[in-house]
């Protein structure tokens, strides 16, 4: 039998991928302001909210996804080499970005299939058992990096927080999939769940200086607060909507795919240009690669065509 598609959870996805390869896109172009672009260090932009955004529609089906497979069988060994192929994906337009100065030690792949690996250890456990889990590494992370001088080096040189910080971003997705639980069990829960988090979250800022850059607790916990507001915002949207799909849909049917031809684009477009890109042909670019995965997008939707790992 075959599901229907969630268009909620398309459009939260799309647009996931829609604002990353905005922010990606306009990071190396001159005069752009800074709030279009991630905080430098410590501090919190919308740009910083955005890869938050993509492991939150990640963890939207994570564990459905998970359970369906394991009644057939065989479930840890497809999502192991589900994000061990991710992270090997990272590692390949790591490589491909250095020849032209684009060079990552770590990049937004290899974290999101560290953080795929960390979480597949406990993505069967009870929501509130997840929920422990997914705060304990949290505190765990942020005391290494607060007492352990060779830690947190290895966190503040890597991007995004490097390897170590792949702890960090692994309870970032445990977190959201215990909100996706909620959500599913009701408004109820899921706004009694989404208030705790938020109170810890406001407190953590007193705590703890918010900074993506060194995966802080207080940027786990504000970002994962304020995706849960943007999904319920999106789903109560997507109730209001006629069921027509449009421009966030066709994107969110093939997020990876989308993202993937970016990093190549961006690749290209660095060519031409010095390290920065100036502002009207910077902007032409970014134009002109949106338009082409809209594109692409648009073509696969209409050919009912879905690529996952």
């Amino acid at each position: 039998m075959v599901r229907e598609r969630n268009l909620a959870i398309d459009r939260y996805r799309g647009l996931a991928i829609v604002l990353m390869v905005l922010v990606d896109a306009l990071e190396d172009v001159a005069r752009v302001p800074a709030w279009c672009k991630h905080a430098p260090d410590t501090g919190f932009t919308i740009a910083d909210l955005v890869a938050p955004m993509f492991i939150f529609a990640i963890a939207a089906t994570y564990r459905q996804s998970f359970l369906r497979r394991a009644e057939k069988g065989g479930a840890y060994a497809h999502f192991t080499g589900r994000y061990l192929a991710i992270i090997g994906l990272g590692a390949i337009f790591s490589a491909g970005g250095s020849v032209v100065e684009l060079a990552t030690t770590w990049g937004v792949l290899q974290a999101i299939g560290a953080a795929g690996l960390i979480t597949l250890l406990v993505i069967k456990l009870p929501t509130l058992a997840r929920a422990g889990a997914g705060l304990g590494i949290l505190a765990a992370f942020q005391l290494a990096s607060s007492l352990s001088p060779g830690f947190a080096e290895g966190v503040f040189t890597g991007d995004h927080g490097g390897f170590t910080g792949s702890l960090s971003w692994s309870a970032m997705l445990i977190l959201c999939t215990v909100i996706i639980d909620l959500y599913n069990k009701g408004i109820k829960p899921f706004l009694l769940g989404t208030g705790v988090l938020s109170v810890l979250a406001a407190g953590s800022l007193f705590l703890v200086p918010i900074s993506k850059h060194r995966m802080s607790l207080s940027y786990v916990l504000v970002s994962v607060a304020l995706c849960a507001v943007l999904y319920l915002l999106a789903d109560m949207l997507s109730k209001k909507l006629p069921a027509k799909k449009g421009l966030l849909v066709w994107w969110g049917e093939n997020p990876l795919l989308l993202y993937v031809l970016h990093l190549i684009l961006l690749i290209l477009a660095r060519i031409p240009f010095e390290e920065v890109k100036p502002l009207v042909p910077g902007l032409a670019a970014v134009a002109a690669m949106v338009v082409l995965l809209s594109l692409i997008a648009w073509a696969l939707h209409r050919k009912d065509k879905r690529f996952s790992l």
